[in-house]
């Protein structure tokens, strides 16, 4: 068997053309969505590997904090959680003494 991860372009029964990647040792890992032309499903093929090895690994039980020092962006749940504690604390009511105007009354 190869010594190398394999993307390899097939054509189902159906007529369909789908991609799979298979590990060093041929096992399926995932298959692709089908496509009725190869030309798409080889592009997307190509797009898969160039982003793949571009690709970030990102720890899911770290990832809020991994992506804010990979991109210097906070993860969307961050950004929610401060936007909703930034409307709690603008819907505090502090409550004023009443003022009572005094009007004098002529006699």
């Amino acid at each position: 068997m190869s010594k190398t991860t394999i993307l390899e372009v097939y054509k189902d029964k159906k007529g369909l053309y789908q991609f799979k990647l298979l590990s060093r040792d041929g096992k399926l890992i995932f298959s692709s969505s089908k496509f009725e032309k190869k030309s798409v499903a080889m592009a997307q093929v190509k797009r898969l590997s160039e982003w793949v090895s571009k690709a970030v690994l990102v720890d899911a039980d770290k990832k809020a904090d991994a992506a804010s020092k990979t991109t210097g962006k906070q993860s969307n749940s961050v950004k929610r959680k401060k936007v909703a504690e930034k409307v709690v604390a603008s819907k505090v009511i502090t409550k004023k003494p009443a003022t009572k105007k005094v009007v004098g009354v002529k006699a």
